[in-house]
């Protein structure tokens, strides 16, 4: 590894199911030796990140899941905290130009064209014009449907594994997810086009989604759940009816997506395009928060100074909805954090992932708050109104400011 870096180098790791995982390990060791080198990770899942030391590499992330929490800990980690859609143009033509890209992949095909598997995304961009790809070619990888594939001519140099892919570390679902979930469901019509993501309460509202019918997938990471709901028979079959950029979970669902009709892979520029989000009817895009104030403003990232979420594609999804003939941006969060907490907040204590003008619904256990065309005294109303019951009283003195509405009457007649 160390013969193909400089001091100074941008280096773009594959991330998910498709982190190249021994090629991440020899990165760090061989910048233990090497000053300035720069490791742009995304979702990571392997341990070998526990043995980064300071600067070596530095380690700059849009995500701080999995084992980019303990580094953020460590204050081993800068965080970049942009929209899911800008890393394409950073890592290929922007300030973080990938001068190495280290990526996984499947297997050549017969014309040498190797797959990116599981995870079409920005390192797949940034490898189309990179000096230098290193390839970990894994003969589990699916040959994947996807808009970009990587001739074995671009290849610098490469290893062979046959391990198992990495699959997800969600935990199961609650009762309290499925509660939500529910409340989620009975917003999403048939034939929607959704977006779930991964994690807990995506699998929750999969299960809650499977007695639809005619669903349509349009999400920038699918999981398991997407098998549920093709054995509920909730799906559409239709070729192109499920589009993603990456997939996260077991066995079952990569040996599904090496199916070419089952579902198509593209980066998330295409996959949100007004175009074709335009041809949705409806596009309901659903994510989770970690708080939502009384403004309907969503704070995904972090909590109480640490940071522990990612913009991700929030943002990139709940403006897509508008493109759609009938779109809908929904919060799906349960009313309380595992400590008790209230998760609906008088105000943030993080940054505002989505601004209150970004949301329609924020669904909790407790209820579903339509806050579209609504005034800042009627969705903070609201958004009590689905807070876990003992909070809303504190919730009540954190009101919006709104002017005494006789006060105004008063300056308007004096005018």
């Amino acid at each position: 590894m160390a013969e193909f870096l400089r001091p100074g180098d941008t280096v773009v790791v594959g991330q998910a199911a498709a982190e190249p995982r021994e090629l991440v390990a020899h990165l760090i060791e061989a910048t233990q030796d090497i000053d300035g080198v720069t490791a742009v990770v995304g979702y990571a899942l392997t341990d070998a990140w526990a043995k980064v030391t300071p600067e070596h590499p530095k380690v700059l992330t849009y995500s701080a899941h999995g084992p980019m929490r303990r580094l953020a800990r460590e204050g081993l980690l800068e965080i970049l905290p942009c929209h899911y859609s800008q890393l394409g143009h950073l890592v290929t033509t922007g300030p973080l130009k990938a001068d190495v890209v280290l990526v996984q992949l499947s297997p050549a095909d017969a014309d040498g064209y190797h797959s990116f598997g599981t995870s079409l995304d920005y390192v797949a961009q940034a490898a189309q014009s990179s000096p230098v790809i290193i390839a970990e070619i894994n003969e589990n990888m699916p040959f994947t449907r996807a808009s970009l594939r990587l001739h074995s001519s671009r290849i610098t140099a490469s290893i062979t594994t046959d391990r198992p892919l990495a699959g997800t570390p969600a935990r199961e679902p609650t009762s309290t997810d499925h509660a939500v979930a529910r409340k989620v469901a009975s917003v999403i019509p048939d034939g929607a086009s959704v977006q779930l993501g991964i994690g807990a309460m995506a699998s929750a509202i999969a299960a809650a989604l499977r007695g639809h019918r005619g669903l349509r997938v349009r999400s920038g990471l699918v999981g398991n759940w997407l098998l549920d709901l093709r054995a509920a028979g909730a799906l559409d079959t239709a070729e192109g009816s499920c589009v993603a950029g990456m997939a996260l979970g077991d066995a079952q669902l990569y040996a599904f997506v090496q199916d070419a009709r089952a579902i198509e892979f593209m980066p998330i520029t295409d996959l949100v395009s007004a175009a074709a989000v335009a041809r949705c009817d409806p596009y309901v895009a659903v994510n989770s928060a970690l708080e939502v104030d009384l403004l309907g403003q969503v704070n995904s990232e972090m909590i109480n100074g640490a940071y522990i979420g990612a913009v991700g594609s929030q943002v990139d999804t709940f403006r897509a909805t508008r493109a759609a003939k009938s779109g809908l941006a929904v919060v799906a969060v349960p009313a309380r954090n595992p400590a008790g907490t209230s998760q609906i907040v008088g105000s943030l204590s993080g940054p505002v992932t989505s601004p209150q003008s970004d949301v329609d619904l924020v669904i909790t256990e407790y209820g579903i708050a339509d806050i579209r065309g609504t005034s800042l005294r009627e969705r903070a109303e609201r958004l009590i109104a689905v807070a876990a019951p003992e909070h809303r009283d504190a919730l009540r003195t954190r009101l919006p400011y709104e002017p005494d509405r006789e006060e105004s009457k008063n300056n308007v007649a004096q005018r």
